[in-house]
């Protein structure tokens, strides 16, 4: 049994491993070049670089792998780009998910736990741009994080465990790499987020599951984001909480979570 365990986890162990000692060489050279940099900033250059990171030690997990797995993962999460017609289904998450959180801020809206700022400013083609150019970032931030969680980590572990096993430990995996510098917080003081980020790592897992696709959860995930990333450009609304916190959200997601698993059982 222990043989099995560390079948199955060493190799992740080794990649989270590899990446800590990575970000400490590379965090303090990068302070060098400028004091305001940090890998594990929540947006921005410093993201993008630690998802670089996390991409790179994925190339190097996968030279551990069978020729099998390699072959599923370039089609699940790179071939179809150019061997399926996944921009309709794409959008259909996307635009559905995007509608979602939108409607859930309206509703939260009118019971005055979210204002609307007045002196937010104006939409200029500047604003436009940068929201368009937000939107192409949303969409590489949801491949990439896909990719590693749903096109990488769960396949692999499903390797060794059924798939709803499978699927708690992809979702804890995404829930504590929320947060790298204090993961633990998500249980203790932060519980509410982490509870709404394991809910919503498990949702996006059973799309994974049930569509056998990677498109399809990536609408979901871009969707749902492209909303903050409006916010942010164009601050119309103010005390906006996050909403993974709200214990009405985890209602919904463990709802639609309930929906999944006997769609997939019957």
């Amino acid at each position: 049994m222990e043989q099995k365990y560390w079948q199955s986890a060493g190799p992740i162990i080794l990649s989270a491993l590899s990446l800590l000692i990575s970000f400490f060489i590379l965090q303090p050279l990068a302070y060098l070049l400028d004091p305001t940099f940090n890998l594990l900033a929540s947006r921005g250059i410093g993201k993008v670089a630690f998802v670089c990171m996390a991409i790179y030690q994925i190339i190097l997990f996968l030279t551990t792998q069978s020729s099998q797995f390699l072959t599923q993962f370039f089609d699940r999460n790179l071939f179809f780009f150019i061997k399926e017609k996944w921009v309709a289904k794409f959008s259909i998450f996307f635009i559905s998910f995007f509608s979602l959180h939108a409607l859930v801020l309206f509703v939260f809206y009118q019971t005055d736990a979210i204002i609307y700022n007045p002196s937010w400013g104006s939409i200029t083609l500047p604003l436009v741009s940068k929201t368009i150019f937000g939107l192409f970032v949303v969409f590489m931030l949801a491949w990439t994080e896909e990719l590693i969680f749903r096109g990488t980590i769960y396949p692999y572990i499903a390797q060794f465990y059924k798939p709803l096993p499978s699927m708690l430990i992809t979702s804890l995996i995404f829930m504590f790499v929320h947060n790298l510098r204090n993961p633990l917080a998500l249980v203790t003081t932060e519980w509410r987020l982490g509870l709404g980020l394991f809910l919503l790592g498990f949702f996006l897992n059973q799309i994974f599951v049930i569509t056998k696709k990677l498109y399809p959860g990536m609408g979901v995930h871009a969707g749902l984001v492209f909303v903050k990333v409006i916010l942010r450009r164009a601050p119309f609304l103010v005390l906006v909480p996050d909403l993974r916190q709200l214990h009405t959200v985890h209602f919904l997601f463990a709802i639609a979570i309930a929906c999944l698993l006997f769609r997939k059982k019957y």
